[in-house]
């Protein structure tokens, strides 16, 4: 389900260049060791539709066709970068998930999806004093930041834990 776009090759130093609008980090996870992957900043092609390139030098038609059936497999979301920078600059993001889902999927089957891919590591999203409601806004799956009632505060016994509970902020 995910779109593949080839870079032409007068504009690429790569053998095998494409674009994908599979999030980066979905992408790493499905392509593994196969081939590079990077972010696109947008310089052809926006960052924001297509946030994933594909690399490779000398790889084999196989190991092509693996990662392209891979890639349209996969489903895609929104991507992580687009849902932190509106809950930063608008304090919430609304989007159509008939552009990312398949149709067959129930309402429960989207949310819980959307709720699986959210970032919830970033401070903006998830800290201690603030938590993401999603909510159904027509036909819109609408993310915003909710106040919690009491502060999250929760018990740390290994190092592990430490490094799962850690805000700091980072780089998209």
């Amino acid at each position: 389900m995910a779109r593949i776009i080839y870079c032409h090759p007068i504009q690429t130093k790569h053998d095998y260049h494409i674009y994908t609008d599979l999030d980066f980090w979905d992408a790493r996870r499905l392509i593994k060791g196969l081939a590079t992957v990077k972010r696109n900043f947008g310089r052809q092609l926006s960052g924001d539709d297509f946030p994933t390139q594909v690399t490779g030098d000398h790889l084999s038609h196989a190991v092509i066709r693996q990662i392209e059936k891979r890639l349209r497999q996969a489903v895609i979301s929104p991507p992580r970068h687009v849902i932190v920078r509106s809950m930063i600059f608008d304090g919430y993001y609304e989007f159509e998930p008939n552009r990312f889902y398949p149709e067959r999927w129930s309402r429960d089957l989207m949310m819980h999806f959307t709720y699986c891919r959210l970032p919830l590591n970033q401070g903006v999203l998830n800290n201690p004093h603030q938590q993401v409601r999603l909510a159904w806004v027509g036909e819109k799956i609408r993310i915003d930041k909710v106040q919690r009632t009491e502060k999250y505060d929760p018990v740390i016994r290994n190092a592990s834990q430490a490094r799962k509970h850690m805000m700091v902020p980072s780089c998209f």
